[in-house]
C-alpha cells in the first residue's frame, strides 16, 4: 500500500471511524464544563460554555476541505467531502487532481468504505478496519468532537483564545492547534467553526483547512 493510499484510509477513518451507531450529537464526553481549561480568566470560560451549548446542538452538517498528511517517510495531499446527519454519514475522498479515490459510508446498519477500483469493504468498527489497514491506530470517536472544535473527553486539556473558542488541546497523545476560525450562518444562528487545524503526534501530523462548512 503506498503512503498516499495510507493517507487517504486514515483519513477516512478517523473521520468516520468507531461503531457504526452514530450519536446525534458530537461525542464530546460531556455536557457544558470548564473541565479541562488551562485558562481560568472567567470572561473566556463564560464564552466557552456558550460556545460548547451551539456546538453540542449540530446534528447535521457538511464541511468541504483538504488535508495534508504529513509522515516521517513522505505524505500526501487529499480533498474530502463529509457530511454528516443523524442517520448517517458519507465521506467522499479525491485525489489532488479531482479523482475519486474512494468513498466511506457509516450508518446503523454498518459501513461501507468503496476504494478507487471500485472494490467494496464491509464492516462494523472502524478502528478495527484502520489497524487491519495501517497497523496502528488513532483516536478515532475523538475527531468528530475535535472537528468542531470541542476536547474529546474530560481527560483532554486545552487553552481558550480570547473568544472562547479552543486553541489547543492535548489528548491522548496528541496535539490539535487550531489556527483560524470562520463564522458560519445557519439553522438561524451564527457559529464560528474551525476553519484551519493541524493534529500531530510523535511520528507524524494531519493539516486540515475547511474550505466550506454549512449546517
Amino acid at each position: 500500500m503506498t503512503l498516499l493510499t495510507r493517507a487517504l484510509v486514515l483519513l477516512s477513518l478517523l473521520a468516520l471511524g468507531g461503531c457504526a451507531s452514530l450519536p446525534e450529537a458530537p461525542d464530546s464526553g460531556t455536557l457544558p464544563s470548564t473541565e479541562g481549561a488551562l485558562d481560568r480568566d472567567v470572561q473566556r470560560l463564560d464564552l466557552w460554555l456558550a460556545r460548547q451549548h451551539a456546538v453540542q446542538k449540530l446534528n447535521t452538517w457538511r464541511c468541504e476541505g483538504r488535508a495534508a498528511i504529513i509522515a516521517q517517510n513522505g505524505g500526501g495531499q487529499i480533498s474530502f467531502d463529509w457530511q454528516h446527519s443523524p442517520k448517517d454519514q458519507v465521506l467522499s475522498i479525491k485525489t489532488p487532481l479531482g479523482q475519486n479515490a474512494m468513498q466511506l459510508t457509516v450508518n446503523p446498519s454498518g459501513a461501507t468504505l468503496i476504494d478507487h477500483d471500485g472494490q467494496v469493504i464491509q464492516g462494523e468498527n472502524g478502528e478495527a478496519m484502520l489497524r487491519e489497514a495501517l497497523g496502528w491506530s488513532v483516536p478515532l470517536e475523538s475527531l468528530r468532537a475535535w472537528l468542531l472544535g470541542l476536547p474529546a473527553t474530560r481527560e483532554d486539556s486545552y487553552t481558550l483564545d480570547p473568544q472562547g473558542r479552543l486553541l489547543t488541546i492535548d489528548s491522548q497523545g496528541w496535539t490539535i492547534e487550531y489556527k483560524r476560525y470562520s463564522e458560519i450562518i445557519g439553522q438561524g444562528m451564527s457559529l464560528s467553526l474551525p476553519s484551519k487545524f493541524e493534529l500531530r503526534r510523535s511520528e507524524m501530523s494531519l493539516r486540515l483547512v475547511i474550505d466550506r462548512w454549512t449546517f
